[in-house]
């Protein structure tokens, strides 16, 4: 019921996620970032504690391939949930639930991972990839731009609702925007990121 991209900026330094859906409010249930770690999420039939403990498991040195093949052994609802990982080295990992609605898959590239279930088909996945490659900028536009890209492929099969983004350096999570309900959420991603990026009044100046 969502589509999500994990993807980290080797040049700048930088690791994200962002994920939109027909769900209310899919910021706060799908992805999440440890900024010593990397990112994960956790989708379809979501258990939200999954993030955590893939985030651990990396934590403690495992891969995210290592992390995500545990999920079976943590979750006896394995079948019905869909995860990826990604730390700030190595490659990441995702993995299709066998009973999570269709269509759904998932797809690697050497710094991204993209995932999603409920989808209107293959071509949602083969459109994020390919607008990652092509993206530039600074992390949190390029995801977004990954999430418009899937949007216009198809996207969640049910509709728009909800989306989000996050950004962290190995020190901090830096950006956390998120749009829990709305009519176009990409849009107003796009907006908040480009609030967020615009240079601060300092209280008490006079322009």
């Amino acid at each position: 019921m969502t589509f999500t991209v994990l993807a980290r900026d080797t040049r700048h330094g930088l690791i994200g996620a962002a994920t939109a859906s027909r769900s209310l409010a899919v910021g706060a249930s799908v992805i999440a970032v440890d900024p010593a770690v990397g990112v994960a999420a956790s989708q379809a039939w979501t258990n939200r504690a999954l993030r955590g403990r893939l985030l651990a498991a990396m934590r403690e040195g495992r891969t995210a391939a290592e992390a995500v093949a545990s999920v079976p052994s943590w979750d006896e609802g394995y079948a019905l949930r869909q995860v990826a990982a990604l730390a700030w080295t190595s490659p990441g990992a995702a993995r299709s639930g066998e009973a999570i609605t269709a269509w759904a898959g998932h797809s690697t590239t050497t710094d991204a991972v993209f995932a999603g279930n409920l989808l209107t088909g293959p071509e949602v996945l083969e459109a994020m990839s390919a607008a990652w490659v092509r993206s530039s900028g600074d992390l949190a536009g390029r995801l977004i731009e990954v999430l418009r890209a899937g949007d216009l492929a198809g996207g969640d099969a049910r509709g728009r609702q909800s989306a989000a983004v996050l950004v962290a350096s190995p020190a901090d999570t830096l950006l956390d925007l998120r749009v829990d309900d709305h009519d176009e959420p990409l849009a107003e991603l796009g907006r908040l990121h480009r609030l967020s990026a615009a240079p601060q009044e300092v209280p008490g100046t006079v322009r």
